[in-house]
Parts: C-alpha cells; structure tokens; sequence
C-alpha cells in the first residue's frame, strides 16, 4: 500500500508530464473544465447578437444550431423525430433518436453509431442536403441514431447514479457487448426486420468488431456494416497531441486515478459560448481550427467555419477515461484485445495473465471500409492492415479528396460526395440485386 507521501509524489510527476498538453489545450478546453462561467456567459450574449449571416455557410445551417439537441435540430429542419431507449443486460440505458420512413419501401432499418467524444449529433450539425441522416430520411430509409453510454445523451442506469465511480467503470468493450446487441434487439422488435445496416465512424466501428467479433450470433442481424474510418489497428498515429498522449498515458493514469477523475471531456452547457469567444468564425486560424488540424489532419479548403462552430456545441459530449485508456493500450501493442487490468488482475478477470484478443475471423457480416490519405488517427496503412483481418475481404473505398481526414466524415464540405453518395449508391445496388435475384427465384 502506498503511502500518502508517495502518492503525492506520483501525483506531482504526473502534473509535470501532462504540462505540455495543458498549455496546448487550456485555452480551447477551460470550458470543459468549467473554469470560466461568467466569461461564457458574456460569449453567449455575444452569439446571439452576431449576424451569422455576415459570415456564411456553405451548408443550410445557422449559428443557433450549436445549442440545440439532436432532436431539436432533426425537428428544426422539417424531419419526424421519435425518442427511444434501450437497456443492456448491464443495466446502461441506450438513447435512441429515429428519423421514421415515411413508407417500408426499404427492408432494412439503418443504426447509425457516432465516435469517440461525439454523439448523434453529428449525422445531422451539416444540415438537410448533406448529413448523412437526412440524405438517407429523404430516401425514405429508417434511420436510427444510437448514443452510446456515458455521452451528454446516454447518462442513465438501472441502478447506478452516473456521478459514481461505478457507473464510469466501462470501456468501449461493453458498448460492443451490451450495448449494440441490446440496441439492435430493440430495433429490429420496433419495425419488425430481420437484419439493421449499419454505419459507424471511428469508435462506431471499434464497437461493432467487438460485437461481431465477442457476439458473433448478431453478425447474421447486419446486412452490411459499414466502417468510416475503422479504428481498431492504431499503429500509426500522426496526430501529435495523440501521440503526447500516447507517449504519456502511464502518468495521466496515475494522474487521473490520484485525482478521482473517470469522465473524459464531459459536456456542458457552458462550453458552447465561450469556444464562440476563444474561436471566432472570422478567424479562419482560430484556436479551435488549430486544435482539430492538428488532433485529426489539416483539409483548411473542406471546413465550413459555421459548421466548425456549431460542432463545438455539441461535442466533445463526454466518455469514460477508461475508453481512452483502451485505445492507448490497443495502439501501443497494435493488438485488437480486451482491456488490460495488468497480469494479476488479468488472470481474477479473464483465468489469464494477457487480456484475450478478438476473434476477427468470427466476423461474417459483409464489411466496406471508407479509409482517408490525410486521417492522422487512422492511417490508410492501417486501415488495410486491418482489412486483412477480416475472414472475408471488405470492400475498401479510399476517398478521393487527397486532404480528407479524420473528422471530415462528419463534417467536410464534400463528405456528400466523397462519401456518402458512395454508401446511398450501395445500398441502392443491394436493394436492386436482391430484387432481381427475388425475382429470378420464382
């Protein structure tokens, strides 16, 4: 047992290695810490005084947008919108947002998973005509949007209260194994289908390899999956706040654990105004647009500064320490495995003294990979490394635009037509194959 003197000298060391990243990101990140209320309070006024028309947009999107809730936002815009839960056999409650089919033409339901610090939020900020959500509600397909537990959306438990230890005591593991099976089980009893498609960006794909990789029964429930950006081989990071991270994960842990701290960058209200101040729209240098280019890839020609602004309302929306300590532990042994508790903790947990690795070859739902030359997170290389995973070769789609990164899934000026008419053409396709082949059989 460590002595209260000891403690404090790993908490010191610990402080001292994060510095750096604290003086990169404080000014970006002092609303999240919450910090400066009264100067949020002043950015706000200032919000709702700015004529965003002054500024643009190359999408049909205005400033208020940042504020509102991804039910707001999908009601704003002229869409039907239902709310929904689903409860995991662990006992996290899943909020689900549908944007209903008019008609079933369609015999698929289509779940949408958003990533790491984000929310459903983001399959609608860049507005009707080019979110992916509604471009696939316009086609009158049945979108669901799942926000997965611990986000600003999915803070309830059967039992547990989500400012407790417990409650943040997950990883991206049991969104795979909880989570979806339970969120794809609701869904498919709601409309009566057979089998969801699926889309995830970034950790929207890692947890659905666990799924299909630890609960392979639910790889006949998918008709396609479809992965933007796949994060499950890491090994080449370019990002260099990240690679800081991962350089010093070990003393943010101590740091981290020290301090009682188990949320990772949670949303509040606050953050909205005072990011508007610290990053104008004007600027197109802002520290906001720094941070990013620097966290995800630069692609300044692709980012609408509106559509910047109004991401910062909504995200980062939170998750568990835990999530980012599974990552760096995937990155830094370039190996797909459940949490490591270390070998003692390892063997009471798993009856081994190494976390046990993902059976990809259990994977049999049909994959197609979207990867980006310019995703500093995701290298291409090893979006093919993965690939090669698979017990079935994956469909790979490299995005044309050579400067496209990580976050311009979500967000770019042409995600419509760099990714997403991809995707509508392709399930267009199934739809005509499975049609023909329908008809052949009679």
């Amino acid at each position: 047992m460590a002595s209260d003197l000891e403690r404090t000298v790993v908490t010191r060391r610990s402080m001292i290695a994060v510095m750096p990243l604290t003086l990169l990101l404080s000014s970006s990140l002092i609303v999240l810490l919450g910090v400066a209320p009264s100067v949020a309070d002043a950015a706000s006024a200032e919000v709702r005084s700015e004529n965003a028309n002054d500024i643009g947009s190359f999408f049909a999107i205005d400033i208020g947008d940042g504020a509102l809730s991804t039910t707001e936002l999908i009601t704003k815009y002229g869409y039907p919108v239902e709310s929904h839960e689903a409860t995991g056999a662990d006992g996290y409650v899943i909020s689900l947002t549908r944007i209903p089919a008019r008609t079933q033409r369609h015999p698929r339901p289509l779940l949408l998973v958003h990533g790491l610090l984000a929310s459903s939020a983001d399959y609608v900020l860049i507005g009707p005509n080019n979110s992916l959500a509604y471009l696939l509600a316009d086609r009158d397909y049945d979108v669901w949007l799942a926000d997965m537990r611990g986000n600003r959306y999915s803070r309830r438990h059967t039992r547990l209260d989500s400012d407790s230890h417990d409650y943040w005591d997950f990883t991206w593991h049991e969104m795979g194994y909880y989570d979806l099976p339970a969120v794809i089980e609701y869904i498919l009893g709601q409309t009566g289908a057979s089998q969801v498609d699926y889309i995830g960006h970034s950790q929207g794909t890692t947890v659905f390899f666990v799924m299909a990789s630890s609960r392979p029964e639910y790889n006949e429930k998918i008709g396609r999956m479809y992965a933007l950006s796949p994060a499950v081989c890491l090994k080449r990071v370019r990002s260099p706040p990240v690679q800081w991270l991962l350089q010093n994960i070990d003393a943010l842990h101590e740091l981290f654990n020290a301090l009682g701290v188990h949320q990772f960058l949670p949303h509040l209200t606050s953050q909205y105004g005072l990011a508007r101040l610290l990053c104008p729209m004007t600027d197109p240098e802002n520290l906001c647009i720094q941070v990013v280019s620097q966290t995800v890839g630069p692609n300044p020609k692709m980012a609408d500064m509106m559509a910047m602004q109004i991401l910062v309302g909504h995200d980062p929306a939170g998750a568990s320490i835990k999530q980012l300590f599974h990552y760096a532990q995937l990155q830094r042994t370039g190996q797909f495995r459940q949490y490591d508790y270390g070998r003692r903790n390892n063997t009471l947990r798993y009856s081994h003294w190494n976390a046990p690795a993902y059976n990809l070859s259990a994977v049999t739902a049909p994959v197609t990979i979207f990867y980006a030359q310019n995703d500093w997170l995701i290298d291409p290389r090893d979006a093919v490394d993965f690939s090669k995973l698979l017990p079935t070769p994956p469909t790979m789609h490299l995005v044309e635009d050579a400067n496209f990164n990580h976050l311009d899934f979500t967000i770019a000026i042409n995600a419509r037509p760099m990714v997403y008419e991809h995707i509508l053409a392709s399930l267009e396709e199934r739809e005509r194959s499975n049609d023909s082949g329908r008809k052949r059989a009679r």
